[in-house]
């Protein structure tokens, strides 16, 4: 006799977090993979789609293996920020995907993360950052232009790519020396964390 509630257990399912689909150089969705040269990654909760292209011919091998492994890091990408402990609630995932491919692009593989899960920079503190360091009031309609484009994710040509690369207007705004140093005096200290005799 079986365990009704063991076998109930057993054939419970995940509940979908993502949709993920290969798509082709037109962005259409196919369910032939030698036919696709990126993907969409869609996070159901938000609804909002992260869209990569490999660059690389439909069929061959090294294509398909990018699309799989970017497939792969976009759901590690999505787990880690909802896993991690004390992860913020209203993290933008596709955002945060979006940055990491940024990243790669710009030939930053594994950077670690500035500000906490979820982001790669604190944005208020950020928009803080790039107020004063040209000249203007926190609070002030500079202030709050900036931090809109920050929470609006943003994006702006990247100075060293050629045209049309785009990155995150967090990304670029860090690049400047003022800014990223003012942005770092400015960040809360973290207060869990051990003091130099303990290490």
């Amino acid at each position: 006799m079986t365990d009704e509630n063991a076998a109930g257990a057993a054939t419970k399912t995940k509940k979908a977090v993502a949709d993920r689909q290969w798509i082709d150089a037109a962005g259409v969705e196919v369910t032939d993979e030698t036919t696709a040269t990126g993907f969409r990654y869609k996070d159901l909760a938000s609804g909002k789609a992260f869209v990569w292209q490999s660059g690389g011919d439909a069929g061959k091998a090294i294509t398909m293996l990018a699309i799989f492994g970017g497939l792969t890091k976009a759901g590690n990408i999505r787990n880690t920020l909802v896993n991690t402990p004390g992860a913020d609630p209203n993290d933008d995932i596709v955002a945060a995907i979006s940055e990491w491919f940024d990243g790669v692009d710009g030939g930053k593989w594994g950077e670690e993360r500035v500000g906490g899960p979820g982001s790669r920079f604190n944005r208020d503190v950020l928009a803080q950052a790039i107020a004063e360091a040209s000249g203007h009031a926190v609070g002030s309609d500079f202030h709050q232009a900036r931090l809109k484009r920050l929470n609006d994710n943003d994006k702006v040509q990247d100075p060293d790519k050629k045209a049309g690369v785009l990155i995150l207007y967090g990304t670029f705004a860090l690049r400047n020396k003022a800014v990223k140093d003012l942005y770092h005096s400015l960040l809360p200290v973290n207060t869990s964390a051990p003091d130099l005799a303990a290490l």
